[in-house]
């Protein structure tokens, strides 16, 4: 931690109250690991502290002012830093750095619940999310996503054993979504797991396509409906 009483460069400048919670936070995960296990899921990083750190920061703080918080400790207060904090503190920063689109992403997701769910209903439609487009987040037809992101070719940025991944991935979601739909209509004050699948396209040309998982809430079924009548037929 900042010895905030100790002499030298940078002892003029305490740390802001930005970069007093940063390391509060690091303070507490490092001192106590388990807090990164509470209220995740099982699998996945969950157990992972620096994201612990990472997510429990960003429910306070902007993403940037996290970043010139981390900033300012490794270079006005780096003098007054343990070895085990610095250490935290790049780990964080480059964490942020290349979490910058994910974050990204996760924030445009979080406001376009409604056509999540609608997609984890539909079979039939693919979820895909690029920059370049408007809007950025859109269901496609299965063939439509072919043919504007071909498997072959100059052009293309994925082979069609992705794509079959794609589509297992959908049809595997679907299902769960359906399991998922069944019991929060036996069990309304549930709340039932689901997801769908989102191909991503990254803004540089060169890079591949990615896919991913993205959980999904479930609104309550109204009364007297039916799975099969919320949902439609996976892909074929």
């Amino acid at each position: 931690m900042v010895e905030a009483d100790l002499p030298g460069v940078g002892s003029m400048h305490p740390p802001s109250p930005e970069q007093a919670l940063v390391l509060a936070a690091i303070e507490r995960f490092m001192t106590d690991p388990d807090l990164a296990l509470q209220g995740q899921p099982p699998g996945g990083d969950s157990g992972d502290v620096l994201s612990a750190i990472l997510r429990a920061l960003t429910m306070v703080l902007p993403l940037e002012e996290i970043e010139l918080a981390v900033t300012g400790l490794l270079t006005v207060h780096c003098d007054r830093l343990d070895d085990d904090t610095q250490l935290v503190l790049e780990a964080l920063l480059t964490a942020i750095e290349r979490d910058d689109d994910e974050m990204a992403l996760d924030t445009l997701l979080a406001s376009e619940a409604s056509l999540l769910e609608a997609n984890a209903l539909d079979g039939n439609y693919l979820l895909v999310w690029d920059p370049a487009e408007a809007p950025p987040l859109r269901e496609m037809e299965i063939l439509d996503v072919l043919e504007r992101y071909p498997c072959r070719g100059e052009a293309a940025r994925w082979n069609s054993d992705d794509f079959v991944a794609l589509l297992e991935g959908k049809i595997l979601q679907w299902r769960k979504t359906m399991v998922a739909l069944e019991i929060l209509q036996e069990q309304p004050g549930t709340r039932p797991a689901a997801s769908t699948m989102v191909l991503l396209v990254p803004e540089d040309p060169a890079a591949p396509l990615e896919q991913l998982e993205v959980g999904v809430t479930l609104s309550p079924p109204s009364p007297g409906s039916s799975a099969a009548a919320s949902a439609r037929n996976p892909p074929g």
